[in-house]
């Protein structure tokens, strides 16, 4: 039986009066990679923020590594996460930004260099590590942030719409890239998007809308359950509004 990288169960969310998640569920195993697909709105950051403990749980349990999010020093230390917004020091140099969260972990310089000396060299940023992060395109910044999020060795990957605003190769680069973490060093990731094209048919993923999950599974299995063509089109009809 796998273990239990990340477990949300029953979680109810709301900001003032409004609920913006209703009863969420879902489960990722241990060396697993999930997709959390949905619109925007649809309550995925939200999702996001309490995993990372950037909001404060309300209704439900979270479970992080068997840890519940609420014993937060044992939850969070075995994580990794890459935000939605840019978060490097475009001023530093992609050393000095790797240092700098690697001392924030209690990490070495030598250490943090080490422990992902083979990471930094598998996305193409070795001769990219004195160059100003503002100098940087926005795939390799991405790709900075993806290998700062991996110094302390985490069991779970968290990737709130990872590749936004980046060209499609970058996009599926990255992606392909984050996928073979799994295979290889079997690290359970969360996998947030808006973009189908992201969803390959065997990739276990939830559907939410309107702040409820409303499908979850094997894509390819739920596009043969609503008797579609392909995901595009079961999104389409599992979210259109009724009338």
């Amino acid at each position: 039986m796998k273990n239990i990288a990340l477990e949300f169960k029953n979680v109810s969310f709301s900001y003032d009066k409004k609920e913006v998640l209703k009863n969420i569920s879902f489960c990722i195993n241990e060396g697993s990679f999930f997709v959390l697909l949905g619109l925007n709105g649809a309550g995925k950051s939200t999702i996001f923020s309490l995993a990372t403990r950037l909001l404060k749980l309300q209704k439900g349990e979270i479970f992080v590594n068997n840890y519940s999010i609420k014993d937060y020093s044992n939850a969070l230390k075995d994580i990794g996460i890459v935000f939605q917004e840019p978060t490097l020091d475009l001023d530093l140099t992609v050393k000095q930004n790797l240092y700098y969260y690697g001392a924030l972990k209690g990490i070495n310089f030598k250490d943090t260099m080490n422990s992902i000396q083979d990471e930094i060299i598998k996305l193409g940023l070795e001769y990219s590590l004195d160059t100003q992060v503002r100098k940087l395109n926005g795939g390799h910044r991405r790709r900075v942030e993806i290998v700062r999020a991996l110094i302390n060795k985490p069991k779970l990957l968290l990737l709130d719409e990872a590749t936004v605003g980046l060209d499609l190769k970058s996009r599926f680069d990255i992606l392909d890239y984050v996928k073979e973490l799994v295979k290889t060093k079997n690290i359970s990731v969360l996998w947030i998007t808006h973009l189908f094209d992201e969803v390959n048919e065997n990739d276990d993923i939830s559907i939410i809308k309107n702040a409820e999950i409303i499908e979850s599974g094997l894509a390819k299995d739920i596009v043969k359950k609503h008797n579609k063509e392909n995901l595009v089109d079961t999104f389409s009809e599992l979210t259109k509004d009724s009338k």
